[in-house]
């Protein structure tokens, strides 16, 4: 999977994911992403009317593969390795490099705080 597909995927489950215990949630009392709020965060007062953004922080290992001359592409390693003993003549070359990164998200908003207190 190529790195753009995994962020990509990711989010949007992270999404979905939100929307779907928003409902879920709302019927046992609690707010998912609540929006129009003010509070306190290290010291400073933070106001948002649409709701809190978040930091999805990715930490990816991603692969590039040379099999005898000819470059597979870069990939995402997630994570899987296999030991053992292969009698192929090619030779085979993978390289893992770490990737950090943040990607700021804004979840769908769930209900207003200022509504649920009146």
């Amino acid at each position: 999977m190529e790195l753009k597909e995994f962020v990509r995927e990711t989010l949007e489950q992270i999404v979905e994911g939100a929307a779907l215990a928003q409902e879920s949630i709302r019927t046992h009392g609690g707010i998912v992403n609540p929006s129009n709020m003010d509070f306190f965060k290290d010291g400073s007062r933070s106001v948002y009317r649409h709701a809190m953004p978040q930091e999805v922080v990715f930490d990816v290992g991603l692969t590039t593969s040379d099999k005898s001359g000819s470059t597979e592409g870069i990939g995402v390693f997630l994570g899987s390795v296999s030991l053992g003993k292969k009698n192929d003549v090619n030779e085979e070359s993978v390289a893992v490099t770490k990737v950090r990164f943040t990607v700021p998200l804004v979840l769908p908003p769930g209900e207003k705080l200022t509504q649920k207190l009146r």
